[in-house]
Order: structure tokens, then C-alpha cells, then sequence
């Protein structure tokens, strides 16, 4: 008798409920039966879990050698000492020539190095860091805690009234007596769109020590994101990486648990390491104490045997040069140890597991681990090219939602000052914002595996036009205007003392015309 067979409305065998197209989405499958992990909602993702899992990436931070070069590596590779500005005001639509606008970044660059620069720190409120450093502190905070806050405050009485705050991330809570979701979410207050209007901040850390804790950590303020004409006031920045998404993700949150597993195996193998080196041998004996009394009676009955044979080695040392020989009691044996510590595959295994880690931060293995005797040129090479393009575009990002505004906050007090002069027939800056702002960030050099290789392939790119000074400099760190100022006033002054280059070479030293005259 054949088993019935359901069919749909449509004359087709209806599947189980636990049947599925794809096999990942199976019920039934062993593998798969038991994972079913709940589908957040991106902001409730982050805001459930954010506090534990920003507070355990601090403490790897702050602990965790791997952790912590993981985002060192990232920081000096994007943000180095600072960024240089290479301003990009767009001449079509501010009308203008091209060399006025070139004149205009000129300007713009002068007055914004004495603003980033300034060795009295008065473009950071608490006057603690100059410009490059508050930009890497910002970086660290977006790497760590996924997201970086920065403030915008008006001091009139400084060089610049622009003054810059980092916020803390932990600072923004949703203020107590506020239903989470409500307008609010993780305290970043929102419009009738889901755009972020304003943020509420702790008064402190909620760290903070008890008594502290007690009277400012539960006390919010509410910022708004710009003033009424358009000024911003808080920066806020972080890669979304879904739909809705409100507050950041750690760049390090995937690898937490490999983390800390992998900093347990360490230590593990550490300790084991010290105990086979302190604990040499172990004495054993077939002899109980009491036994051995009880069997002979007396212990002092053993003397004369004993004592005859601690007269015989008196009166015939065993002397072996630099040899000390030690004698055990009748019956005990020493047993030596056979360190099996450090594992044999430990340098295998951790090797496998850094590259998980790296790849998760961004960065190669011999980056995160400094270890460069697995790889050849062209091996270091294409990890470098793939690493540098994954921190050019997270660089270029964070240029953009952290240093672009506060850069456009600076411009428009300089603008409005007359630091910096507006062309004749540029519109006002509010009127063209984009225009005004375009810039480029440059970074810390890319650096070369084989110098001579990478730059002679750099001048065969700039002779087929492939690419161009400006670019290739970049990559390098520098300005090729600055750079080319600097050649140029170089080589005036080797001129000055007789000095040419060869062929593009390095400089040799040439006779004066007139004492080659009278040589002939």
C-alpha cells in the first residue's frame, strides 16, 4: 500500500515542514538541527550586546598583546602621526579659473597647518593633543568600539573658537525614564526618517569610580547634531553594515572568543614551559616510613651499616672535575622529566589562528605578527597590495564622516574671519559647501618591499600617464607640491655651488666653466 501523498493547490507534493531549498536553512540536518540563532534587528543587535562586548575588547586591548598590536598595526598603517591636508576647492562650481583655485588650497593649507599644528593645543578643547593626535584617537575609538564622537565647541578667545572634544562611545546612553526605540535609540535621538537629530551624553564615564559614579554617571546632556544653520556640532562616525543600523560594530567583535581562547593556549604553554624548567626530578621509593620502622625495629639499629658506608667514601671521595655527585637512600631512584613543553605544533597552530585574527582586523599575518620568515617578495607583496587597499578605503571613509565635518566647521570660521579670502564671483560658503570642502587626506607612506623595483615602476606609470606625481607621492606621504618646491629650491642652490644632477641621478660636483677653460 503506497503512503498518501499531500499535494498543494497547484497539484505538486507539498514538502515537510522541516524541509528546506537551501540545506543551510535545514531543520533536520545534525549539523544545522540545533543552531537557531535569533534574526536582531541591526540596532537591537548593537544595543543588546554592545556593553559586554565593547568592555571585553577594551580589557584584550589593555591586556592581550595580539589585541593590542591588532589595532596598533591598523592606526599607524592609516592615521600614522597625522594626516596632511591637500585641499580640492572645485573651480567649475565656484567659478573660477583653475589657478585661482589652485592659489585658493594653497591658502586654505597654509592657515589649516597653523591651526592642526599649533604648538599651544588649541584645537583640542582639554589642550592635551594637537590635530593628528586627536585624529588617531578617534581611529582607535572606531576600531575598538566601532565608532567614533567628536564634539564641536565655540572658544572665541583662542586662535581658532573651532575646538574639538572626543566623546568617549560609552558616554551615549539613552537618558533613564526614556523607552528605549521611542525616537531614541542607544542615545542617538532620531528624526521622523531614522536620521540622527541630536545625542545624549553621560556628564562621565559610566566607569567611573563609585562616588563619581553616584552623582554625574546617571546624569545625561543632550546635544543636537547641528545648529539651526547647518553648522555641525557632533560628529559621529562609523561604517554601517546594515540597513538601519544607528551606533557601530568593533572591528575586532567576530574574533573575540578566538581571542581569548588563544590568549588562554598561550599562557597555558608559557606555564607548562616554566614548570618543566624549574621542576627538573622527581625521587621515588618503594619504602613507607612506617613500614620500614615497624619491619626492623629501631631506626637507630641502620647507624653502624650507614655510618661504615659514609667512612668509606670519606676515606675514598669519588672526585669527577666540575661533577657533582649526589647519593640517594637504598631503594629511592630519581626519575627525570621529559618535557613535552612547548607542544610541538604550538607554532603551527598559533600561526593558523593569528592569520583568522588578522584577517578579521584588516591586516596580514606577517603585519599582525611581525614574523616575515614564511615569505618571499612576491608573497609580502600582494599581501601588502591587499592590505593597503582594505586601509585606503577604511582610511577614505573615516576622512570623510569624521575629518570632512570638522574640517568644514574650521573653513567656515576662516572663511568668516578673512583668514582665508573668497575669490571674486565664488558663491558664500553655505551656498556650496561640497565645493569648498573637496579634499584629499594624506596619510602615512605605503612603504616598498623592493625599493628599486616599486619606484622604477612608479616612473614607468607616470611616463605612460597611467598615474600621475600627485598620486604616486600620496602613496608615499607626500605633498608633491611641497615636494616639488623643495627639488626645486634644491637644485638652485646646487646650482649656486656648481653642482648638477646626471641623468636624474644623485648629484656630482663639476668644475666652474672658467678652470675647465684654462685645464684646456
Amino acid at each position: 500500500m503506497k503512503t498518501p501523498t499531500i499535494i498543494d493547490r497547484h497539484g505538486n507534493p507539498m514538502l515537510s515542514a522541516r524541509s528546506r531549498a537551501f540545506t543551510g536553512a535545514s531543520a533536520s540536518h545534525p549539523d544545522l538541527a540545533r543552531w537557531t540563532p535569533r534574526n536582531y534587528s541591526p540596532a537591537e543587535a548593537i544595543h543588546g550586546s554592545r556593553p559586554a562586548l565593547v568592555s571585553r575588547i577594551h580589557d584584550l586591548a589593555r591586556n592581550d598583546g595580539w589585541a593590542s598590536a591588532s589595532l596598533s598595526r591598523n592606526i599607524d598603517s592609516a592615521i600614522g602621526a597625522g594626516w596632511r591636508l591637500s585641499a580640492k576647492p572645485n573651480a567649475r562650481r565656484l567659478g573660477i579659473e583653475q589657478s585661482a583655485a589652485d592659489d585658493l588650497a594653497d591658502e586654505i593649507e597654509a592657515a589649516f597647518e597653523e591651526y592642526a599644528e599649533d604648538p599651544r593645543f588649541f584645537c583640542d578643547l582639554q589642550r592635551r593633543q594637537y590635530l593628528g593626535g586627536l585624529i588617531a584617537l578617534g581611529y582607535r575609538h572606531r576600531l575598538a568600539d566601532g565608532e567614533a564622537f567628536a564634539v564641536l565647541h565655540w572658544k572665541p578667545e583662542r586662535l581658532y573658537a573651532t575646538t574639538i572634544e572626543i566623546i568617549h562611545p560609552d558616554r551615549c546612553m539613552t537618558p533613564m525614564g526614556r523607552i528605549e526605540g521611542q525616537g531614541v535609540r542607544s542615545g542617538v535621538e532620531l528624526g521622523p526618517h531614522g536620521e540622527p537629530i541630536g545625542y545624549h551624553f553621560l556628564v562621565a564615564h559610566p566607569g567611573e569610580t563609585p562616588m563619581m559614579a553616584a552623582t554625574l554617571t546617571r546624569k545625561t546632556v543632550y546635544v543636537p547634531r547641528e545648529t539651526s544653520f547647518g553648522r555641525p556640532i557632533v560628529v559621529h562616525a562609523f561604517e554601517a553594515t546594515e540597513a538601519g543600523q544607528v551606533r557601530g560594530v568593533p572591528l575586532l567583535a567576530p574574533v573575540v572568543k578566538k581571542l581569548r581562547m588563544l590568549g588562554r593556549y598561550d599562557e597555558a604553554e608559557l606555564q607548562a614551559s616554566v614548570l618543566n624548567a624549574v621542576l627538573a626530578a622527581f625521587i621515588t621509593t618503594p619504602y613507607d616510613q612506617d613500614l620500614v620502622a615497624g619491619g626492623v625495629g629501631k631506626m637507630d639499629e641502620l647507624t653502624p651499616h650507614q655510618q661504615m658506608r659514609l667512612d668509606m667514601y670519606g676515606e675514598a671521595p669519588i672526585n669527577l672535575d666540575g661533577v657533582q655527585l649526589n647519593f640517594l637512600a637504598p631503594g629511592d631512584k630519581a626519575e627525570f622529566l621529559n618535557p613535552r613543553h612547548p607542544n610541538s605544533v604550538f607554532e603551527q597552530f598559533e600561526r593558523t589562528a593569528l592569520r583568522n585574527v588578522a584577517s578579521a582586523a584588516g591586516l596580514s599575518y606577517e603585519q599582525l605578527s611581525m614574523d616575515w620568515s614564511q615569505s618571499n617578495y612576491s608573497s609580502a607583496r600582494a599581501a601588502l597590495l591587499e592590505v593597503w587597499r582594505g586601509l585606503t578605503a577604511r582610511k577614505d571613509y573615516f576622512a570623510r564622516t569624521f575629518m570632512q565635518p570638522i574640517y568644514g566647521a574650521w573653513l567656515e570660521e576662516a572663511i568668516d574671519r578673512r583668514v582665508v579670502k573668497i575669490p571674486r564671483g565664488a558663491p558664500a560658503f553655505r551656498e556650496a559647501v561640497g565645493a569648498w570642502t573637496k579634499a584629499k587626506w594624506i596619510g602615512p607612506a605605503r612603504g616598498w618591499v623592493d625599493p628599486v623595483k616599486e619606484a622604477n615602476a612608479a616612473v614607468a606609470r607616470i611616463k605612460s600617464g597611467l598615474s600621475s606625481y600627485e598620486r604616486e607621492c600620496a602613496e608615499q606621504g607626500i605633498d608633491y607640491q611641497e615636494n616639488f618646491r623643495q627639488i626645486a629650491r634644491e637644485r638652485e642652490e646646487m646650482k649656486t655651488l656648481g653642482l648638477t644632477f646626471e641623468d636624474g641621478g644623485a648629484p656630482e660636483e663639476r668644475e666652474p666653466p672658467e678652470e675647465r677653460r684654462s685645464a684646456a
